[in-house]
């Protein structure tokens, strides 16, 4: 594993929901269309940190500022909202709005619309790219 591939000792990692997240450890990811995501409304940006990754597994908080973005999941992810607000449609049409302490699970190939109301929200996130993707 190399230094880019985990930043943090091992150790047991605490995030609690709805306390103040430490920001200054996230890297910036520029706006979700680096990633692949289209936006729909607003400027939002994302960030993360990396606190976990082995192959196709990957783990630690992710931030996205205000705005609404669609976005096909390129990997299985299990997330929990630590702070602020978002809402989240699949293709249903099937929404939910998740606050401090929710949990989700998305599949990868998923498209999903990615909608922050306040001024930012962090997730504590663990995923899977399955079939080689990453």
């Amino acid at each position: 594993m190399t230094s880019s591939n985990a930043v943090r000792a091992r150790r047991m990692n605490v995030c609690s929901p709805g306390s103040i997240q430490d920001i200054s450890q996230l890297v910036s990811l520029g706006p979700p269309e680096n990633l692949g995501g289209k936006t729909l409304r607003g400027r939002p940006e994302i960030f993360t940190r990396v606190d976990f990754r082995a192959g196709p597994m990957t783990a630690g908080l992710f931030m996205a500022t205000q705005g609404r973005v669609e976005v096909t999941f390129p990997f299985t992810e299990h997330a929990t909202i630590l702070e602020g607000e978002v809402t989240l449609t699949d293709e249903s049409g099937q929404t939910h709005t998740y606050r401090p302490g929710d949990s989700y699970f998305i599949q990868q190939g998923q498209v999903v619309i990615w909608e922050v109301h306040c001024e930012r929200v962090i997730k504590s996130f663990f995923n899977i790219a399955e079939n080689g993707a990453e």
